[in-house]
């Protein structure tokens, strides 16, 4: 899943941004950018990302924040 997931953001949000798949035990799994959690299973009940709903979002979110720090970069 963690693998999986890795390669659907990192191609949500370009070559340009870097993608770390860390192995922790216990069933963790979160979903950080720029130090900031954007999705954490244990505040989740549990539940990896819903594969048709959460992921879009989660795709989404990191590429509205991508934009974000590149227009900052920018000005």
């Amino acid at each position: 899943m963690a693998t999986w997931m890795a390669a659907e953001l990192f191609e949500a949000v370009g070559p340009d941004v870097s993608v770390t798949v860390t192995p922790g035990g216990g069933g963790v799994f979160k979903i950080a950018f720029d130090g900031e959690i954007v999705f954490d299973k244990a505040k989740n009940d549990g539940k990896f990302p819903d594969l048709n709903v959460n992921v879009k979002l989660l795709k989404k979110l990191l590429q509205d924040k991508v934009a974000s720090v590149a227009d900052v970069a920018a000005d």
